[in-house]
């Protein structure tokens, strides 16, 4: 005589296949991830090339991280560095990282202050990538309330290997997380990672974790706080002897003082 499977056998056995499922979902989302993130990876080792071709057709000079100027229609737009590195990369789209390709829209937040033409050379979309503020300066925008201020020349980064120039990461509004105007606040998009390029070129992964504190970016949107992980010469200012509790942007370049190697500000 056949048996058919009880109510509770077929409950169990559904139950093993939702968990299998689950752990296979949740191994095919990681392997995705991963996959991304090499995407992103390039893209930032692509920028960090680019830069370094701007400045050696500039006289050793870094570009700036934006300044005012007017289209062909007269109206006021924003130079960003991206667009002044964008001759060198060819392809809009390595300024997007796959996994958060609108983390920001700075085309949209410059308009919004009054730069109508937008972002100069109708560079248009989002954007995923902050930039080390020490080494892109800002230049002259009014109507963004920035003064204009020397371009660092390469000549004054002695460690161009440990000095981030770019990152995953947003542009905060300013006046919570303890994030100011503009920051460029680092963010974690990677299975808890962020992608870093370097001033000599290279790229790699670093890790992040939460600071539980929510702010907002340019456009309005959450914005989680993110602190680098691990020991880094980002976690000290040079001449200080304690560490930095929780490095959310990566500014500054590296140096040297007498407990080894720490971020300081060259002007």
């Amino acid at each position: 005589m056949k048996r058919g499977f009880t109510l509770i056998e077929m409950l169990v056995v559904i139950a093993i296949i939702a968990i299998l499922a689950g752990l296979l979902f949740s191994v095919l989302a990681s392997a995705w991830e991963k996959g991304r993130q090499s995407n992103c990876l390039s893209n930032l080792h692509q920028m960090a090339a680019a830069t370094l071709q701007y400045a050696q057709d500039w006289d050793d000079t870094l570009p700036m991280s934006s300044y005012q100027a007017v289209d062909a229609l007269g109206r006021p737009c924003l130079v960003s560095a991206g667009s002044a590195v964008q001759p060198y990369l060819g392809d809009r789209r390595l300024l997007a990282c796959p996994t958060n390709p609108d983390a920001y829209q700075l085309d949209q937040f410059v308009q919004s202050a009054g730069l109508t033409g937008g972002e100069c050379g109708g560079l248009r979309g989002g954007g995923s990538y902050a930039l080390n503020d020490t080494l892109f300066v800002p230049g002259n925008a009014p109507l963004l309330g920035t003064v204009a201020q020397t371009p660092l020349r390469m000549s004054e980064v002695r460690y161009p290997a440990e000095t981030a120039i770019g990152y995953d990461g947003n542009v905060a509004k300013g006046g919570e997380c303890g994030f100011s105007s503009f920051d460029a606040a680092l963010e974690g998009r990677h299975l808890s990672n962020s992608n870093v390029g370097f001033l000599d070129g290279h790229a790699k992964a670093l890790p992040t974790f939460l600071s539980g504190c929510t702010g907002q970016n340019i456009n309005g949107k959450p914005l989680e706080e993110h602190c680098l992980g691990g020991i880094t010469p980002y976690h000290r200012w040079c001449g200080q002897p304690n560490p930095i509790a929780c490095v959310d942007r990566l500014t500054g370049v590296v140096r040297r003082d007498g407990q080894g190697l720490c971020v300081a500000f060259p002007r």
